[in-house]
Formats: C-alpha cells, sequence, structure tokens
C-alpha cells in the first residue's frame, strides 16, 4: 500500500471573489458541490485508508481543512509555517514519514486539480506507485487534446513498459509553458505530454534526490525531523522555512534527476486555472451558458454566470462573459481576459480601502 500526500496550499488568485486570501479556490466549491479539497480527498479515500492520507497545508488553512474533511485523522495534517512553494512541501510531507514509512511509496496530489473518473485516476495511481518502488522518480503526463499555452510539458522517450495497462516511459526532458506556436508542434509531434503536477516516489528516493541537488533544503528538511515530537518543533520549522529558496518540485529536482519516468493515464486532468476553465465541468444549457443561483438569461450565450440565492443576475444580449458575484463582491470580465483577474487581487491588497474585500 502506498501513502497520499495532498498539497493544499496556493493561493488561487484567479478566482477572486469565491477565493481569497483566508479560504482560496482549494477550499471552495468550484466545478461541483464539493469543495476542491474535498473532491480530491474522497476521490482517494476509502480506497486508501484514512491513516495513510496526509495533507500539507498553511497555519492559517488548519480549521477549514479540518472542519472540511471530517474523515482525515487529525494527527495526518501536516502544517507549513509559510508557503514556500512545492519542493519544501513535499520535502516536509517527506521528514514527517520517514521514520514510518522511509521505503513506502509517497503519491503527490494537489487539492485544486479535476481528475476523472475516480476508476481509471486509482488504477494511475497505483501504476505510478508500483513504478516508483525501484527507486525510480515518477511523474504523471496528460496526452494533450489542445496546444495548451498555460501547461507545462514533459518530453517523452522510449516505452519501458506497462503496468496495470498504463505505459511507462522514460523521460527526455522539461519544457516550460510554451508560445501557441510551440505548443501546436508539441502536440503534432505525439512526443509531449501535459506536466500534471503529479508525483510518486519512495520517501528514500525523494531526499535521496534532494540531498544531491537541493542540499541546503534537505539539510534543513533533517534538521526539522530531528524536532517532530519535541518541544522545539514548530521553532525549528518556522526558522528552517524563513530560510528555504521558493523552489518547485519540478525546477529543484524533477528537471535535474536521471531516474525520472512518466505513467500515462487515461483520465480526465484539468488543473482549473481560471473562470474559464469552469465551463469544462459544469452543465451547459442549450445556448452553451454555465450558471449557478438565481440567473435571467435573454438571448445571451456562451457566459459563465455564478450568483447565489441572495440575489437576482440578468443579462440581455451579451456573449463570452464572466459574472461572479460572493457577497458583496462582483467580477465581471470577458471570457478571453480570465487569466487577468490576479490583477484585481493585486489592486485590492494594494489599496487599504479595499481590505475588506480581501
Amino acid at each position: 500500500m502506498y501513502n497520499v500526500v495532498v498539497m493544499a496550499g496556493g493561493k488561487g488568485e484567479r478566482f477572486w471573489p469565491k477565493s481569497v486570501s483566508q479560504k482560496p479556490k482549494q477550499f471552495q466549491r468550484i466545478v461541483s458541490d464539493r469543495t476542491m479539497i474535498e473532491e480530491t480527498f474522497y476521490r482517494v479515500y476509502p480506497e486508501v485508508p484514512a491513516e495513510r492520507i496526509f495533507i500539507v497545508a498553511g497555519e492559517r488553512f488548519r480549521e477549514v481543512t479540518v472542519e472540511q474533511l471530517p474523515d482525515l485523522h487529525r494527527k495526518n495534517l501536516i502544517v507549513e509555517p509559510v508557503g514556500k512553494n512545492t519542493a519544501p512541501a513535499i520535502g516536509l510531507a517527506a521528514a514527517y514519514l520517514l521514520d514510518a514509512h522511509r521505503d513506502e511509496v509517497m503519491v503527490v496530489l494537489t487539492a485544486d486539480h479535476v481528475l476523472k473518473p475516480k476508476h481509471e485516476f486509482l488504477r494511475a495511481v497505483e501504476a505510478a506507485a508500483a513504478a516508483a518502488k525501484g527507486g525510480s522518480l515518477v511523474t504523471f503526463g496528460i496526452s494533450p487534446d489542445r496546444p495548451a499555452v498555460e501547461y507545462g510539458y514533459i518530453e517523452i522517450g522510449k516505452v519501458r513498459g506497462r503496468i496495470k495497462g498504463i505505459e511507462v516511459y522514460d523521460v527526455e526532458k522539461f519544457h516550460e509553458k510554451p508560445s501557441l506556436e510551440c505548443a501546436s508542434e508539441y502536440v503534432q509531434s505525439g512526443k509531449f505530454l501535459w506536466n500534471a503536477g503529479l508525483f510518486a516516489f519512495t520517501v528514500s528516493a525523494l531526499l535521496g534526490s534532494m540531498k544531491t541537488h537541493m542540499p541546503r533544503l534537505y539539510e534543513g528538511l533533517m534538521r526539522i525531523h530531528k524536532s517532530i515530537g519535541t518541544k522545539m518543533e514548530e521553532a525549528v520549522k518556522e526558522e528552517e522555512f524563513a530560510q528555504f529558496e521558493s523552489v518547485s518540485v519540478d525546477y529543484g529536482i524533477m528537471e535535474k534527476a536521471h531516474n525520472i519516468v512518466c505513467v500515462r493515464p487515461s483520465f480526465i486532468w484539468d488543473d482549473v486555472g481560471s473562470w474559464g476553465s469552469v465551463a469544462r465541468h459544469r452543465e451547459k444549457d442549450m445556448h452553451g451558458n454555465v450558471f449557478q443561483g438565481q440567473v435571467i438569461l435573454i438571448d445571451a450565450k456562451d457566459n459563465i454566470v455564478l450568483g447565489d440565492d441572495e440575489s437576482l443576475i440578468s443579462l440581455i444580449g451579451i456573449s463570452d462573459v464572466i459574472v461572479v458575484k460572493e457577497g458583496q463582491k462582483i467580477l465581471i470580465a470577458h471570457r478571453s481576459q480570465d487569466q487577468r483577474v490576479k490583477e484585481v487581487v493585486r489592486h485590492i491588497d494594494q489599496n487599504e480601502n479595499y481590505s475588506k474585500f480581501r
């Protein structure tokens, strides 16, 4: 049996006004009636026992995590003093798992992705866990259905074999988010997969790679490991995290290590990076509109309108617009501009008059 580690950090700035600093995207109901972290947890539970599911979240998210995940064992909530990207977050989980699960696989998930159907996802996780048992660092590559510029890509090499019917490849190279022209070439070649940001490796293999490629992080994690269970634990964590670089595990480890393989699952994956992506996962009316709450649409098509039961939102003669209402906060944007919502958040952060809307 493998362990599951869910990273629940992230600001979710592109999902304002629902996603705010104290309750960001992963704790919101974005694509279903469950919050995204609930979807993630119950995607593996109860097939994976609760004692093997760990959540890594910031201190300010401790209460909301416990509230939304009643089946989570409290001792399995690993608290980051401050967010420092995915390498420190995953490394912290490994430090906590080291004593009891040194040679076992940890499958790393993100709390705000859409992954379906569940049975295909679990099959892929089992394949990745099996591939990781020999000491490889495993990543998940998704077959692209469009030339997306918002994702990184994995260039795959020869097929190593199949596990549970899922192909396992050598990894040639990781590529950053490309231009549209480059992404189109990637898709046409058939040798490039979307980098899903999901991983599997044994605790010892991950920490061994960190020792080689990120020695400063490794040394700090070992100091944290020695402090676990002592009265100095929180103080040591704070001291070490204050000095850690903010580095992704892709850049810090995966792009440098040589023992990388990639599984190519068949489940549907979406990192739901903006309001526009919500339309891929919610039911549409006959005119392509996605809506919730009290909404009237007249001669309107291809809109995303997310209201509530407290207000009535009416659209007339409008297309390709996003309208999101959350309390006293309202977002109105053209669908082509959905990536710019984080600019609104910056304006709010920079103006004290807007502090109540954070």
